[in-house]
């Protein structure tokens, strides 16, 4: 008869164990974290189209604070809706690679109900039939620009599927007047509000393009114009500035 070989836990062996065997028991943690994390967010509960509002800030840095006091700022305008979504993307320069290709894949993907962007970026993607028109609300009153002049806002898009070349149409507001937006971390400058012609909750999208016109035009700010006279100025295009 062949004797059964004892191997008796201790506290060495335990410690060997350990030793030998971790990359096992972590592994184990890691793949049990993500499965969770995966079961979220395949079943967390997402608002439907109508009862949310994506609001997309492309400029400078914005620090997540600053999203966050925004969405509770427009809270108390928008009691029916379910969630309010302030997000950004870092655009220091109108050639930054990342940022172009962030903004491009979260168009692509027909994400956003209002975007708050450069006019270079939003006249072009204005020109592609991103936004949609705004005569309608800003004839009956639904969206009150509040003296602000449209300008180069107005625009001919050719739709393909009606007669509209030539046809002049507001699709975007200038943000350069709401100086207010600057007590929050959002640098204002150059950005024009455009509504995105896919959104799924159009009403409330133009809602908040007037809610950011109403509660961030103000005047200029001193130190903002104080800080503009001692730039230099601009050079002429077809220029070089000199060399010394």
């Amino acid at each position: 008869m062949t004797a059964a070989v004892r191997t008796p836990i201790n506290r060495k062996r335990i410690r060997d164990h350990f030793t030998y065997a971790f990359w096992k028991y972590a592994l184990l943690v890691i793949t049990g974290v993500f499965g969770w994390n995966l079961i979220y967010s395949v079943t967390a509960y997402r608002p439907p189209k109508d009862r949310k509002v994506d609001v997309y800030l492309v400029t400078s840095a914005v620090e997540s604070e600053a999203t966050e006091r925004l969405a509770e700022l427009a809270a108390p305008a928008f009691p029916d809706m379910e969630a309010l979504n302030f997000m950004t993307i870092a655009m220091g320069a109108m050639d930054d690679y990342y940022a172009n290709m962030q903004l491009t894949t979260y168009i692509g993907a027909q994400e956003g109900d209002l975007y708050l962007m450069p006019w270079d970026r939003f006249q072009t993607f204005a020109r592609s039939g991103l936004f949609v028109p705004l005569d309608e609300w800003i004839e009956d009153g639904s969206l009150n620009l509040r003296g602000i002049d449209p300008g180069g806002g107005r625009l001919a898009v050719t739709d393909e599927d009606e007669d509209t070349s030539g046809e002049l149409h507001i699709y975007g507001v200038p943000a350069e007047t709401l100086y207010g937006l600057f007590d929050q971390g959002v640098d204002n400058r150059g950005l024009w509000i455009g509504v995105t012609a896919y959104s799924g909750n159009l009403p409330n999208a133009v809602k908040m393009a007037g809610w950011f016109i109403s509660e961030f035009k103000t005047e200029k700010p001193q130190w903002l114009i104080d800080y503009e006279a001692l730039q230099p100025d601009p050079v002429p295009d077809g220029e070089t500035l000199p060399s010394y």
